[in-house]
């Protein structure tokens, strides 16, 4: 039975895989994909990204995808599959099989914004996914060793060390995180247990070095203090003032509101807890309850309604959308000191709600941020969901084969979906091929865009640049000029 059981998971772990697989063969190049295509990749490696950055490993990675097609298609389905393992973990629910079906679900509910910027471009995949996976395998160990007394294998020691030095070189908020994050785990665990971990201390120490190597890169001396086309600390008005609205636009925003789906099931598990716990009754629960629901009715009813994301230059907004927000923090963080009664667990969760603060603290003096910077806030926020929902245990609830169906249906909806997007890329290029074959002295052509562009980051070039490269990647003549019509439009 236990053999069937492992067969099992690893046959659902096989049909992530080339769900994928699929998904990243489906995915065309976009927008900076073509750059790093084109001699510029090629120019930054040998530069070692000295005008660039130090995402050493992310932008290694990008150069060799974009020209290696089954490279890309293979380390986009691995690391996907890695980021569903490393969910899976932190569940005590010892059915695999729930835990990555589970997992897989609920990351397909990501924000189309935040999806575009990730799976929907390499360039951004191969930043943010493995610096998120690195950080939360972090995480996952810290919690084990701290408040576990796991006894890892040798094997996940020495994967933590390699995890602690490779977790530096994609993403710089991350890379701050990490070694932030093991400080905190070595100060906590004095705390607890009256004496240091020296693994910890070891994994902080090799964290610290590839934090180094990363911020010696010598572009960061002009983002720190010249300022760079791309990325610069601070604003034109000064760093107070970026703090004041970062914090009260962007983090409201994007920690809160903006993932309002995955907030309002964790809501919903919360508030069942609630329900079947008796104790919990008086002033304690009506502040709970009023808190945890006060955040989607007041994203439905006043921040959509009013289209406040757009609202940002009214101070009182700024600061009503905050003090919402942190009214939500407060009974979220409330209810789970009230209803989660296994001390591990509920230090496990104000761990990762922690790491939450630890994660976007750099991103408040940094400049431009955007979705794709907050795709780590959303797979805690699924962690955090999925050890919810363990501890009530309602996996031994679900139906299999629901959680099965409910899987099927996803990923046919996003295979059909981009399997959409790659047909008609395919077929517009042939088009475009045909045109310039059949009318070569045309001034310009027409194509249409692609389906579903709000899972693609720039799939149509944004400038003369961009579709140079665009033109460069597909085989083009150089200088074609193109105009874009929207999907489904023929232009007489």
């Amino acid at each position: 039975m236990r053999m069937l059981t492992i067969n099992k998971t690893y046959l659902i772990i096989a049909g992530l895989f080339i769900f994928y697989i699929l998904i990243g063969i489906f995915t065309p190049l976009t927008h900076d994909d073509w750059d790093w295509y084109s001699q510029y990749g090629i120019q930054m490696l040998q530069e070692r990204f000295a005008n660039l950055n130090g995402r050493y490993l992310g932008n290694m990675l990008e150069i060799v995808a974009v020209r290696v097609d089954w490279f890309r298609w293979l380390t986009y389905a691995v690391m996907s599959t890695l980021i569903l393992w490393v969910i899976s973990r932190f569940s005590n629910h010892s059915n695999d099989k729930v835990n990555y079906m589970l997992a897989f679900v609920l990351m397909l509910t990501i924000p189309s914004e935040i999806y575009k910027q990730t799976y929907g471009w390499f360039a951004g995949f191969y930043n943010y996914v493995p610096a998120t996976f690195c950080a939360l395998f972090i995480i996952w160990y810290i919690v084990s060793v701290l408040f576990k007394n796991s006894r890892l294998s040798p094997t996940l020691n020495i994967v933590f060390y390699v995890v602690c030095f490779v977790g530096q070189f994609f993403m710089e908020n991350t890379t701050l995180f990490n070694t932030m994050i093991l400080f905190v785990a070595i100060i906590l665990h004095i705390i607890l247990y009256k004496k240091a971990n020296p693994k910890f201390i070891v994994g902080m120490l090799v964290s610290i070095s590839g934090t180094l190597i990363m911020f010696l890169n010598p572009n960061y001396r002009k983002i720190f203090f010249e300022g760079s086309d791309y990325q610069n600390v601070s604003s034109d008005t000064g760093l107070i003032d970026k703090v004041y609205l970062t914090l009260t636009t962007t983090m409201p925003d994007w920690l809160f509101f903006n993932q309002i789906v995955i907030l309002m099931l964790i809501i919903g598990v919360l508030l069942f807890m609630i329900y079947r716990n008796t104790s919990v009754q008086g002033v304690k629960k009506y502040f709970i309850v009023s808190g945890l629901i006060l955040l989607p009715v007041y994203y439905f009813l006043i921040y959509r309604q009013f289209e406040l994301q757009n609202a940002h230059m009214i101070t009182i907004t700024n600061i009503l959308n905050t003090i919402v927000c942190f009214a939500f923090l407060c009974a979220f963080i409330l209810a789970i000191h009230t209803l989660i009664f296994e001390k591990e667990v509920k230090y496990t969760l104000f761990f990762l709600i922690g790491s939450i603060i630890f994660v976007s603290a750099p991103l408040i003096i940094v400049s431009p941020i955007g979705p794709r910077n907050f795709y780590t806030i959303y797979v805690i926020y699924v962690v955090i969901l999925v050890i919810l929902i363990s501890r009530l245990e309602l996996c031994h609830r679900i139906s299999i084969r629901g959680l099965i169906g409910a899987t099927v249906l996803f990923a046919l909806m996003y295979l059909s979906a981009f399997y959409f997007i790659h047909h008609e890329n395919e077929s517009r290029i042939a088009q475009l091929k045909t045109d310039i074959k059949a009318h070569p002295k045309s001034k310009e052509y027409t194509m249409e865009k692609l389906p579903f562009e709000h899972y693609l980051h720039h799939a149509t070039p944004t400038s003369s640049k961009y579709q140079k490269l665009f033109n460069q990647y597909e085989g083009i003549p150089e200088n074609t000029k193109v105009k874009y019509v929207p999907f489904g439009t023929k232009e007489n």
